[in-house]
């Protein structure tokens, strides 16, 4: 603009320089004859030399404007320097900008490149969709899966003609979140994992097969059900036979006996805890029931009313709202409550459990707490692993099987629920339990 600026006011000097030139030549040079054809001739040399003039200004400016659209387009090149020397400096700028945006260009070329080899190493599906529905970016795994060899800027639609991968594709697209969520096909298991940008607009979605996984897994679930129901049996016998000659025996060999009974009680246990979770695995269903959560509890704390008294403890069970419902597996949920309000029995010395019910707007929460002796931090994070004990030696001393919590989560996740505990040891354990209003009635 101030190239421009300068260019003008050069312009109107000229014009007045010539202006009174013209003027002066005429009035004492050229005689009054020959005026017409003086004033022709200046004029001409002055329209030559606007032209000239115009045509310096103007060639450097429609090479700027080329230029400036060649670079819009990704078309970069330099530039010769015009002979007007005011340009240069522009000309000069404009070719350093246009040295940087191939630096970066060919950079970019080279991580865009890397990109596309790394992805085409991975032997999952990938695919990247934009906002409107177009697959950008897809590796070799994903042209196998749907069968296609033109696939770029493809709208998904018509890309992906299976039923259940397109249902979840197409979900994601209508409300785009970051999200994992399994699925079934073509005699396959896989787990569609997607990740959706904020910055990009942009979803990606992975796909991997985990149907080898799948098979271990119910070959692992079927050896654990099968062991266990084949080891139930034998047991129970063992322990009917010692029970059967217990009487019969003098005092130090029924010592040896009941060490024993105890051992084989506590595979029975085991076996009967693994035959519990093998059921909820296996089977995943629901015998769904409404009923009043007071006497729910009632029938709970009846259960464990002479185990509080024998330690001195005391069983508190307390509501915000006495006539709520719920709808879960009454059986089930039984075990969440019995297996959570034992444990606390177990390794409380002193002072209460506490067991509080909040039914509120969107949850129906469960607090079970006790002022035990609690569980170091390091623990909590496995609380709920199979066979995960935090003190062994108390435990089987307890008669502990290392399975009950993760019976109880299992029984929380089949019913739509979360579960957490907080401890502090010295001071006690509080599981939380959550449940969407959903069951309720």
């Amino acid at each position: 603009m101030k190239l421009l600026n300068k260019s003008i006011r050069t312009i109107f000097i000229i014009f007045i320089l010539y202006t009174v030139l013209s003027y002066i030549i005429i009035t004492y040079f050229i005689p009054y004859s020959n005026l017409l054809s003086g004033m022709s001739v200046l004029t001409i040399i002055a329209f030559l030399i606007s032209i000239f003039y115009s045509y310096s200004i103007i060639k450097p400016i429609e090479k700027l404007k080329d230029r400036i659209e060649n670079i819009s387009n990704g078309e970069i090149s330099q530039l010769n320097y015009p002979l007007n020397k005011q340009y240069s400096k522009v000309f000069n700028n404009l070719n350093e900008i246009s040295n940087k945006l191939q630096q970066y260009d060919t950079k970019l070329s080279k991580r865009k490149e890397g990109f596309n080899i790394i992805i085409e190493s991975i032997k999952e599906a990938i695919w990247i969709q934009d906002s409107k529905g177009l697959i950008r970016t897809y590796n070799t795994s994903f042209a196998n899966l749907v069968e296609m060899t033109e696939i770029k800027n493809q709208y998904f639609w018509n890309v992906i003609r299976t039923k259940e991968l397109y249902d979840i594709v197409d979900k994601y697209f209508k409300n785009p979140v970051s999200k994992t969520k399994k699925l079934e096909f073509d005699s396959k298991h896989f787990l569609c994992s997607t990740s959706y940008s904020e910055f990009s607009k942009e979803t990606v979605f992975i796909l991997y097969d985990i149907t080898e996984f799948r098979k271990l897994e119910t070959i692992k679930k079927d050896f654990v059900l099968n062991v266990s129901h084949e080891l139930r049996t034998p047991l129970t016998s063992i322990k009917g036979y010692l029970e059967t000659f217990e009487d019969d025996l003098d005092e130090k060999n029924k010592d040896y006996v009941e060490i024993i009974k105890r051992n084989t009680e506590r595979l029975i246990h085991i076996v009967n805890d693994l035959l519990t979770l093998s059921r909820l695995e296996h089977e995943n269903s629901l015998k769904m029931e409404i009923f009043k959560i007071d006497q729910f509890l009632y029938n709970i704390s009846h259960i464990f009313t002479q185990r509080v008294e024998e330690k001195g403890l005391k069983l508190v069970i307390e509501q915000n709202k006495n006539e709520s419902e719920m709808q879960a597996d009454v059986y089930q949920l039984e075990q969440v409550f019995i297996n959570l309000i034992d444990n606390a029995i177990k390794y409380t010395d002193k002072g209460e459990i506490t067991v509080i019910a909040e039914d509120t707007e969107n949850y129906l929460r469960f607090i079970i707490s006790d002022s035990g002796y609690g569980i170091a931090t390091e623990h909590l994070p496995r609380l709920f692993e199979r066979f995960y004990v935090v003190d062994k030696s108390r435990s089987r001393r307890m008669g502990g099987t290392g399975l009950g919590l993760s019976i109880v989560k299992h029984i929380v996740n089949l019913h739509g629920g979360t579960i957490n505990v907080e401890s502090e040891v010295g001071v006690g354990t509080k599981f939380l339990i959550a449940f969407p209003k959903t069951l309720t009635k």
